[in-house]
């Protein structure tokens, strides 16, 4: 193996120019908006498997989707992002690495352990809010891009259609038939509650800088919105002027919500798998660089490399970077002593215990 830093993409020769920067994710958010469409297209046989009465959620799904795809390629080709990106490819490519990935996917982004460590509260408000959302859109994305409809078969019998093939017949009155039609207003009850959860351990906390600015607190009372819109629909069904205005209400919040969506807090689930890169780099038998003073670890040899060849693209002297920061400051106090024509008592440069 190589240089890595050279083998994890940050050499000069693969760098993007400012120009690049700039165009290649807006041809990324092209190309995977074009895509949309045409799975679209021929998922609902050519339009056929359309609801009309979802087209404004339709449009918002295009915005989302091509804002999203910038917002994450611009991010994604970032050299930060693409360190820990191409490390965590690089693990998927040899089985040692990628079951020790999977482990880590399955405990820090399925079971989120790492905010159960902070709070049990705050773990289950964010899995009540991460499944619901993510139950949500699992949901209505088919049925918006006409991927999936229920077709009638018998009086109290459907069918399920996925991308134009009639697949399971279900009964409305069995238990897979009640789950099925109730399942958005399960996952809008799962959002409610954590977002609710949220919503008060931060107006508890709001002496605390940024926790209840308006960046902080508009998804929740967003997705509060959607869900409560979205539950007020089988509520009103009953009642024709409610139902109608719960159904404008409820497709304005989604809209908002899927505009607002690349631009929001929300964008972290975009983010998220870095965390297992950076866990690649980090792991246990990993190579690790040490500092040439006092043999303290500095950091994941492959991580060292890489930013000390940012930085040397960039005309920065990356010396310093072969030493803890203990002993730059002592390095440092001992060259102002000499500036001064006085003397500094070094400590042992041997291995320390709480000096950072």
């Amino acid at each position: 193996m190589g240089d890595p830093g050279i083998e994890l993409g940050v050499d000069a020769a693969t760098a993007a120019t400012p120009a690049e920067s700039r165009f290649l994710p807006l041809r990324d958010a092209a190309l995977a908006t074009l895509a949309l469409i045409a799975a679209i297209a021929t998922g609902s046989g050519g339009g056929d498997d359309l609801d009309p009465a979802l087209f404004g959620y339709l449009g918002a799904t295009l915005i989302a989707a091509f804002a999203l795809a910038w917002r994450a390629s611009a991010f994604w080709r970032r050299p930060a992002s693409a360190f820990y990106g191409r490390a965590l490819l690089r693990s998927l490519r040899e089985p040692r690495r990628l079951r020790r990935s999977v482990a880590f996917a399955g405990r820090d982004l399925a079971a989120q352990e790492f905010l159960r460590r902070r709070s049990s509260l705050r773990w289950l408000a964010h899995m009540l809010l991460s499944l619901g959302t993510l139950a949500s859109f699992a949901i209505t994305l088919p049925l918006v891009c006409g991927w999936m409809h229920f077709a009638p078969v018998a009086e109290r019998d459907y069918r399920v259609v996925l991308f134009t093939v009639p697949t399971l017949r279900f009964s409305v009155d069995g238990a897979f038939g009640w789950v099925l039609f109730h399942a958005l207003a399960l996952a809008a009850i799962a959002v409610v509650a954590g977002a609710g959860i949220f919503l008060v351990m931060r107006l508890r906390a709001r002496r605390l800088p940024g926790v209840t600015s308006g960046f902080a607190l508009a998804p929740l009372l967003l997705l509060l919105v959607v869900a409560l819109t979205g539950l007020a629909l089988p509520a009103s069904r009953g009642w024709p002027a409610a139902f109608r205005c719960a159904a404008v209400a409820h497709q304005a919040s989604v809209v908002a919500l899927l505009v607002a969506l690349p631009f929001s807090k929300l964008t972290h689930v975009l983010i998220r798998p870095l965390q297992l890169g950076a866990r690649a780099v980090r792991a246990p038998g990993e190579p690790w660089q040490r500092c040439r003073s006092c043999g303290e670890g500095l950091a994941p040899a492959a991580q060292h490399a890489a930013v000390a060849s940012l930085l040397a693209q960039r005309g920065i002297a990356a010396g310093h970077l072969d030493r803890c920061p203990a002993c730059r400051r002592r390095e440092l106090a001992v060259a102002q002593a000499r500036q001064v024509d006085s003397s500094f008592q070094a400590r042992s440069a041997a291995p320390r215990r709480g000096i950072g």
